[in-house]
């Protein structure tokens, strides 16, 4: 028996790299797994077929969580399948986006890329957990996946860090506003991840070295290092960890 069984779980941002390591950790331990991805179609089906593959449960909803109208398509497809509310019992905030190359300083960032960002990266979060809600059953699950970046200074990344300390303050709202159903809500503020999102960073030279060195553990993290320190909030031992950010950054911000 898996320590998930018979739940139920959405996973924004779900398709690729750590949001795919989501699905793939929850599945594996007997949660029904709907994921939402943007554009990955491609992705998002072989990772269905890989879950169902292993005996697993999961399927692939495209919506864009930046948009209101779409995130209530997104649920409205969730709901088919898994039944009325309430109906669901984790809700993973992963979809987030960076700066993709572009300059995101204090000094010349532009304010289409922090509207971008923050639109994103704070206001899906918002609306996908406002619509959630009424849908959460008691004794459930929220999890937001931040950034270290949340925590620490970062002029040349000012707007992408903002966005993320803002997702740590939904994060502590949301844990008191459902606590007395039972209901955790705690963010993971991973380090540098080796996914796609940071390709553009790690073709500067030196940058897996520098990062490396920089961390007490010795290396750059893994999708799945992230996606088990999800599940260890997901578990039933966690029913009392709520409203905190956890870092998992091999001791990055030490």
């Amino acid at each position: 028996m898996g320590q998930l069984d018979a739940k139920t779980a959405l996973v924004t941002g779900g398709a690729r790299g750590i949001g795919a390591a989501i699905v793939r950790r929850l599945a594996a331990e007997g949660a029904a797994v709907a994921f939402v991805y943007k554009g990955a179609k491609d992705a998002a089906d072989a990772l269905v077929a890989e879950v169902v593959a292993a005996g697993g449960t999961a399927f692939a909803i495209q919506a864009d969580v930046a948009d209101a109208v779409q995130i209530a398509a997104m649920f409205a497809a969730s709901d088919a399948a898994f039944g009325p509310a309430p109906n669901l019992d984790i809700l993973i905030n992963n979809a987030g986006v960076g700066s993709d190359g572009q300059d995101a300083s204090l000094k010349t960032g532009s304010a289409e890329l922090f509207d971008h960002m923050m639109t994103v990266n704070a206001k899906g979060p918002y609306l996908v957990t406002q619509a959630a809600l009424p849908r959460l059953r008691d004794h459930g699950r929220i999890v937001n996946i931040g950034s270290i970046s949340g925590k620490v200074a970062q002029p040349f990344a000012a707007g992408y860090a903002m966005t993320k300390r803002a997702l740590q303050s939904l994060t502590f709202s949301t844990a008191a506003q459902v606590a007395r159903q039972g209901i955790t809500c705690n963010l993971i503020a991973p380090g540098a991840v080796a996914t796609d999102f940071i390709a553009r960073l790690r073709e500067r030279p030196g940058f897996d070295e520098g990062n490396a060195k920089a961390t007490p553990m010795g290396r750059m993290g893994q999708p799945d290092d992230i996606a088990g320190a999800v599940l260890m909030l997901c578990r039933e031992e966690a029913r009392w960890v709520t409203g905190n950010v956890i870092e998992a950054a091999g001791g990055l911000a030490i």
